[in-house]
C-alpha cells in the first residue's frame, strides 16, 4: 500500500513496525489453545463455564501480547539490517521492502528456538 501522506519523520524501526503492524497483530492474537478452550467452556455456559471461558481468555490476551512483543523485538532487529536503498523506499512509501516479514519470522523463530 502505498502512502499518500508523507511519512512522518521517525526512525526506521518505527516505521519498519507501523508498515508491519497490523499484519502481525492478527497472527500474534490466533486463537490458538486458549482461544478455543474459552470458546468451548463460553458454550458449556453455567457459572463455572462462564468464569473458566474468562480466565482462558485472559491467557489468551497474555500470550498474544507476548507474542506481539516477539514480534516488536524481531521488527526492531530486522530493520537494523535494511541497506541505504531499502531505507529511502521506507521512508518514500512507508512500505518494507519484499522479504521483510519472512526475516521477521525467522528472527522470532531463532528467539524462540533459544528457550
Amino acid at each position: 500500500m502505498t502512502r499518500t501522506e508523507p511519512v512522518p519523520n521517525l526512525p526506521d524501526e518505527r516505521l519498519c513496525w507501523l508498515a508491519v503492524r497490523e499484519q502481525l497483530g492478527r497472527k500474534a492474537a490466533r486463537p490458538g489453545v486458549f482461544g478455543w478452550l474459552s470458546a468451548l467452556l463460553a458454550f458449556k455456559g453455567g457459572p463455572l463455564g462462564r468464569q473458566s471461558a474468562g480466565l482462558a481468555g485472559d491467557l489468551r490476551r497474555d500470550l498474544a501480547s507476548g507474542r506481539l512483543h516477539e514480534y516488536a523485538f524481531a521488527v526492531d532487529g530486522a530493520a537494523e539490517t535494511l541497506t541505504a536503498a531499502e531505507r529511502a523506499h521506507l521512508r518514500a512509501t512507508g512500505e518494507v521492502p519484499d522479504g521483510f516479514l519472512a526475516e521477521v519470522e525467522r528472527r522470532v523463530a531463532e528467539r524462540r528456538g533459544k528457550r
